[in-house]
């Protein structure tokens, strides 16, 4: 199997004479990292910082969900766009990422994780 490590220093490389093959490299050091991490999710010690990983992600998504709230900025304003956006950027990457992995030995909370941060990816498009 392939290093993720290696794919990423790769695909930096071609960035600026090879954007599409950049971006092939990335995606393959993308899968490949997955790969990874799904087969440490056996591993409970490993599943368990995974897990908490998420937990952070999921939690500092709300907290700038609460932050735009509190500041209350002008909708289709920079500051909102901003804020938004932020918390946009981290659910996506729970959705579009971490929610590949499968807790296979059902060790970890990731599946209840995975169903309450499909719900908060939409009340971020709801808001946003």
């Amino acid at each position: 199997m392939e290093d993720w490590k290696t794919l990423i220093d790769q695909a930096m490389q071609k960035e600026t004479s090879d954007v599409i093959g950049a971006h092939s490299t990335y995606g393959q050091a993308v899968r490949v990292a997955l790969s990874e991490a799904q087969m440490l999710l056996g591993d409970l010690e490993a599943a368990k910082i995974i897990e908490s990983i998420y937990g952070a992600l999921v939690a500092y998504s709300q907290q700038v969900m609460l932050r735009m709230k509190a500041e209350d900025p002008e909708i289709g304003g920079v500051d909102h766009a901003f804020r938004a956006g932020q918390a946009y950027g981290v659910s996506c990457v729970l959705n579009h990422l971490i929610d590949q992995l499968t807790d296979v030995a059902g060790i970890t909370a990731l599946g209840a994780l995975d169903d309450f941060s499909d719900t908060l990816h939409d009340e971020i498009i709801i808001q946003g």
